[in-house]
């Protein structure tokens, strides 16, 4: 067996995040569940456009699965604090479980409309509103403090090496699929193995052995008001800090402008690029590429000092990027740029959420790592049904160029004000939100 010694001599922050075994219970989990999220992402939306042929649709099924996120993360992290993060996760994840496997039956039936995808999409999305941020909150149960910035690191370098792997196995698994005669059974196939791969996160969070949260006092107070007041003091509590602030500040015109075009990806490889279901795989896996090149990075370099700089300038160049992306034509471009994308989207990504981590008091954190999951998540979905329906009026090309000038402006403004309080951001000790 590798010792910790040797983890962390050859492999930096990775190795410090593996040498817990809590924490490589969860990743194990976490691997295959990555995969089958980008499975589902691009049979989700190969499906919807096949169906449809209409950005709006393709921007609705988006906002339908992460929406819920934006609206309910929140009350959810509330309940996650209350009843414990690995239990939320553990109900929500078997429900969620059960759901995509229905919903492969349906497919394959050939019952599938695009107004009984979205019912059951939003349904779907509830179910993750619970699971994702529950999850989330565990990491700083299963590692040092010191090493938060490291299992982060890691944990996204494990989902964008899926985003790599994973739209091209969903690829195949549309193309075996649809060469049969039902032009749908590979979308059936991909739901089906969304589910399959989620069985091993279920798996990975019931095995953390990580320390019950203190119980609250429910004593004369009911379970709606108990979450509610909780909610309250959360949202009291991020209102109070300027570096919360900020970062969230941040995030929100990122995610709304920038990262809302990974849900209108089916439309830029069919509309402007003339792509079919293993081209739009292989642009996904482009993405993917640039995405595990810079995670790896960052899950090595495991430290906060510097990520003030990296968020900013990373929003910045998102901002320019996302315009050099929607009017290219030459494919090897294309994809160069969408590599370039992906690791811009990362890194910015992050940045944010590791320091947002870094500053946070742990009795509030699934509340307020909700908030920013319902920020980062939850309004790329906003963003997406929002450029779809524009782009209905002025194309896909013009609506995402001004998405990206908006995003370029937002960091100019906010990034700012970012770096002039990076001491206080990235410092080791939690609760000093001094403000210059």
């Amino acid at each position: 067996m590798i010792s910790k010694t040797l983890l962390e001599q050859y492999f930096g922050g990775i190795g410090r995040a593996l040498s817990s075994r809590n924490y490589r219970v969860y990743w194990y989990g976490h691997l295959f569940s990555s995969n089958g999220v980008w499975i589902y992402v691009i049979s989700s939306q190969w499906l919807i456009f096949h169906l449809t042929q209409s950005p709006a649709w393709l921007g609705a099924i988006g906002f339908a699965y992460l929406a819920p996120l934006f609206f309910i993360g929140p009350i959810a992290g509330a309940i996650a604090d209350r009843f414990g993060q690995r239990r939320t996760a553990i109900v929500a994840l078997v429900i969620g479980i059960l759901l995509a496997a229905t919903i492969a039956g349906v497919i394959y039936f050939a019952t599938l409309t695009p107004t009984l995808m979205l019912v059951f999409t939003i349904i779907q999305g509830i179910f993750f509103a619970f699971d994702f941020p529950s999850r989330q909150a565990l990491i700083p149960q299963m590692v040092k403090r010191s090493d938060i910035s490291a299992a982060i690191g890691m944990n996204t370098t494990t989902y964008n090496t899926s985003s790599f792997t994973g739209p091209i196995i969903g690829g195949s698994l549309l193309a075996f699929g649809n060469s049969a005669a039902d032009p749908t059974a590979g979308a059936a196939l991909g739901y089906a193995t969304f589910a399959f791969a989620n069985c091993f996160m279920l798996v990975g969070v019931s095995r953390v052995n990580v320390k019950p949260m203190p119980s609250k006092n429910l004593e004369g107070v009911s379970l709606v008001l108990g979450v509610l007041k909780d909610l309250k003091s959360g949202i009291k509590y991020v209102s109070q800090s300027r570096y919360l602030l900020l970062l969230m500040g941040l995030s929100l015109f990122f995610a709304f402008c920038l990262r809302s075009y990974q849900n209108l990806m089916a439309g830029f490889a069919e509309s402007l690029f003339s792509l079919d279901e293993q081209g739009l795989g292989n642009l996904f896996a482009a993405k993917g590429v640039g995405a595990l090149l810079v995670a790896l990075f960052f899950a090595r370099r495991g430290r906060t000092h510097g990520l003030t700089k990296v968020c900013t300038y990373g929003a910045a160049m998102g901002g320019v990027t996302i315009i050099l992306f929607v009017f290219s034509t030459y494919w090897p471009q294309v994809l160069l740029i969408s590599a370039v994308l992906g690791g811009v989207v990362v890194a910015t990504d992050l940045a944010i959420m590791t320091l947002i981590q870094n500053v946070v008091a742990d009795e509030y954190r699934a509340r307020v790592i909700s908030i920013a999951l319902a920020i980062s998540v939850g309004i790329p979905a906003i963003g997406s049904l929002a450029i779809g329906f524009l782009a209905e009026y002025i194309g896909l090309q013009f609506a995402m160029s001004l998405s990206g000038i908006i995003v370029l402006i937002a960091a100019l403004f906010i990034g700012a004000k970012i770096l002039n309080n990076a001491s206080g951001i990235e410092s080791t000790t939690p609760g000093t939100d001094e403000v210059k």
